[in-house]
């Protein structure tokens, strides 16, 4: 039996596409319970885990067990994942219907957030549950603005303005017409990164246009609903050259959030974790209606914008509404994975991007 490391490409029903540390691909199934004990969450493994690999001779194609999946062409090797390496963050969000933490991308360096102006609308509600997430698992964002050669109206530059103020990368591109593309691909040289977006914004499009050849599936919009149809059906970790890892993964329609503490939600929008701190009750404001509040004070002035103040109440009606449903069940709610962050971390300054069922609208 050989050991060796890998790397999670995809995986779905415990079958999983490992990059072993000597170049081959092998499927992979987890050994015995011990992994999904670990993480207990929604999915043991997502693409980019680090795991370890037992392999032989004996474990090819036919193996009983291990089915090869729909599509899948043969010959490829097998082997058993043994184990789970320590994860630098993960980036997931909370599964509705499995009622658990989902991970949809592990050890990332950038988030790429990849929206368009129109067909699908620009969503910022959206954007801001990414930018939520990625200041959980301290990862940079960037938000991709695909199909910008069919026109930015001054609403959504406006937003994207606010965005790269708040310490955001923000990059205009287009797959069709190649604007920035190149730019986006240096970008993510030698970097992990995870796209994530509403379905139709064109995230496989910007993949096959940063590496032609790909011929990653793409799909059409619905212009009767303005909205995308799945052709990504599950996370999948694409290998470029230069060290360069792209996980592309499906689109969603909303991003559920749980596991925040609703007092400490502040601490994820930058421009409330630096007034919290002023307000007169402290850390114990609720940022609502309470007076001497520094928040709704800003917003009443023009200085914290009232959108994403609104993004901010939403999101807090939210995990409160779970943390009562849960304690009337009688059952803990779901725990965030560990992020380090605390109510006032967000005053520190936010180092800018460079180079380096209520629909979520």
């Amino acid at each position: 039996m050989i050991r060796m490391e890998g790397i999670v490409l995809s995986g779905a029903n415990n079958l999983f596409s490992i990059l072993c540390d000597d170049g081959e691909r092998r499927l992979c199934a987890i050994k015995g319970k011990r992994i999904k004990d670990m993480t207990g969450e929604y999915n043991a493994l997502a693409a980019g885990d680090e795991v370890e690999v037992s392999a032989g001779d004996d474990e090819r194609p036919g193996d009983p067990g291990l089915p090869v999946p729909a599509g899948q062409s043969l010959p490829l090797a097998r082997g058993m994942i043994t184990a789970l390496k320590a994860r630098r963050n993960v980036f997931g969000r909370y599964n509705e219907k499995g009622r658990a933490n989902q991970s949809i991308a592990a050890n990332v360096d950038i988030v790429v957030c990849v929206a368009s102006p129109s067909i699908p609308p620009f969503r910022p509600r959206f954007v801001d549950r990414v930018a939520i997430l990625s200041e959980a698992a301290r990862v940079p964002l960037l938000i991709a603005l695909n199909k910008s050669d069919m026109g930015v109206d001054a609403k959504t530059e406006s937003r994207l303005a606010l965005y790269e103020e708040l310490g955001y990368g923000v990059l205009p591109c287009s797959a069709l017409s190649g604007r920035n593309v190149e730019r986006l691909a240096e970008l993510l040289r030698g970097r992990t990164s995870v796209f994530v977006g509403q379905s139709g914004v064109g995230k496989s499009s910007l993949l096959n246009a940063i590496e032609p050849g790909l011929t990653r599936r793409v799909g059409e919009v619905s212009e009767k609903y303005a909205r995308g149809r799945h052709t990504t059906t599950m996370a999948e970790l694409i290998v470029l050259g230069g060290g360069t890892r792209i996980i592309d993964t499906p689109g969603v329609r909303r991003l559920a959030l749980r596991g925040i503490e609703p007092l400490g939600l502040d601490a994820y929008f930058p421009e409330l974790a630096a007034l919290s701190p002023l307000c007169e009750f402290g850390l114990s404001c609720t940022h609502t209606d309470e007076s001497g509040c520094r928040i709704t004070l800003a917003v009443e002035e023009g200085r914290v914008h009232a959108d994403r103040y609104e993004s901010y109440l939403r999101v807090r009606r939210e995990l409160e509404a779970n943390r009562e449903y849960s304690a009337k069940e009688g059952r803990s709610a779901p725990g965030h994975r560990s992020s380090g962050i605390r109510r006032g971390d967000g005053a520190r300054k936010i180092a800018r991007f460079h180079g380096r069922e209520e629909a979520d609208d």
